[in-house]
């Protein structure tokens, strides 16, 4: 009697510990519905054209991302709310419940993966190397010399990407996260060359003819990925934004939001 108490006992232990699992796993899976019964979907936006750019006229986000996360809002017949972020801190305002998500549409990698659940990629950017217009350099060999001083932005993919590449010239790592921060620190002349977002800064360099800058070539130091980034262990949210986008694709709407900002 005593030991079918204690077989007893211990399968009770097992259920209650099995059920408590599984409750946890559907809290921590629960942000879908927490949106849907809040009526609001809260984005963190990075300023990075023509993905996310605040528009200073109105004070307003608009570009790539922001059509597409109409859409997404629009689909679940939830409002947008739109929560400023830097590189550096659009994780952390994730993970911390500040915004539900990103939606800046971040460079998909392994570093990153660590902390955040992707999305399905939707698009394609790169980085590439940047240098004053009046620069006598062709290579990334030229610019790797001592005394050389080759920028990046503080929370970006590129610091990894630049330290890796440059092993004579000083990388800097610029803590200002404004749109357009290398290109500025290069036309200044406190940089000799600057590595960044390929699409985003030549988009930068577009709306800016003054800002004498250009691209050391047309050649590109990685082609990564875009997605969104949900918290961690949000599968169900995920795979619900990943219908929407799959949705989007097959309607052409993706296509020709991507188009219309690309002009």
């Amino acid at each position: 009697m005593t030991v079918s108490r204690a077989v007893l006992g211990s399968v009770l232990c097992l259920i209650a510990t099995v059920a408590m699992s599984f409750t946890t796993q559907a809290k921590e899976d629960d942000l879908l519905q927490t949106i849907k019964d809040r009526g609001v979907m809260r984005v963190c936006d990075v300023d990075y054209a023509p993905w996310n750019v605040k528009n200073p006229a109105t004070n307003q986000w608009e570009g790539i991302n922001v059509d597409i996360l109409n859409e997404i809002a629009g689909t679940l017949k939830v409002k947008l709310e739109h929560v400023d972020a830097t590189w550096a801190t659009v994780i952390p305002s994730m993970t911390t419940g500040k915004c539900d998500f990103s939606g800046a549409g971040l460079y998909i990698s392994p570093a990153r993966a660590q902390l955040v659940t992707f999305t399905m990629p939707f698009a394609t950017d790169g980085i590439g190397i940047f240098v004053p217009d009046n620069s006598t350099a062709k290579t990334v060999a030229d610019l790797d010399q001592p005394g050389k001083t080759i920028v990046v932005r503080s929370g970006g993919f590129e610091v990894g990407v630049a330290k890796a590449l440059f092993k004579h010239a000083t990388v800097k790592v610029l803590t200002a996260d404004q749109a357009g921060i290398i290109l500025l620190e290069m036309a200044s002349g406190r940089a000799d060359a600057g590595a960044g977002g390929y699409y985003g800064n030549l988009a930068f360099l577009k709306a800016n003819p003054n800002v004498k800058v250009r691209a050391l070539s047309d050649d590109l130091l990685t082609h990564t990925s875009i997605a969104y980034a949900v918290p961690p262990r949000e599968y169900f949210f995920r795979d619900w934004l990943n219908s929407v986008i799959l949705d989007l694709q097959g309607s052409g709407k993706l296509k020709a939001i991507l188009t219309k900002w690309s002009k």
